[in-house]
């Protein structure tokens, strides 16, 4: 798993608080059940989940695309949101679609540049 691209921020997106291993928990479910639709790697992997915030149930993700007008914008989201409401502690899900910082193939390692190489994307 590649979760290093991930700023979680803790409770309340106040960065100085301590992030709680629910939140890590969140990013690591993201990064294991949701899948780029187009490419074998995940939306964690794929550096395209910026941001995960826990607050008494509610969960905000700050996410991304590789490109705007992306055609599985929606399936995206809504798999992302069904994902995170399996976990018992998660009663809503809100995502928001940022665009800074802009999204760049320099947000993948080496081992999912590798991963793109061998199924034929080109990075």
């Amino acid at each position: 798993m590649s979760t290093q691209n991930v700023r979680v921020t803790g409770s309340g997106a106040d960065p100085s608080q301590d992030v709680s291993e629910l939140e890590r928990r969140l990013v690591d479910r993201i990064d294991a059940d949701v899948m780029d639709p187009h490419i074998p790697v995940s939306l964690v992997e794929m550096g395209m989940i910026y941001d995960v915030r826990y607050d008494d149930g509610d969960v905000t993700v700050d996410m991304t695309y590789p490109c705007m007008g992306c055609p599985a914008y929606q399936m995206i989201q809504e798999d992302v949101t069904h994902c995170l409401l399996s976990v018992e502690e998660v009663e809503d899900v809100e995502i928001e679609v940022v665009w800074d910082p802009v999204w760049s193939k320099d947000r993948l390692d080496e081992d999912v540049q590798r991963k793109l190489r061998e199924s034929g994307t080109a990075i």
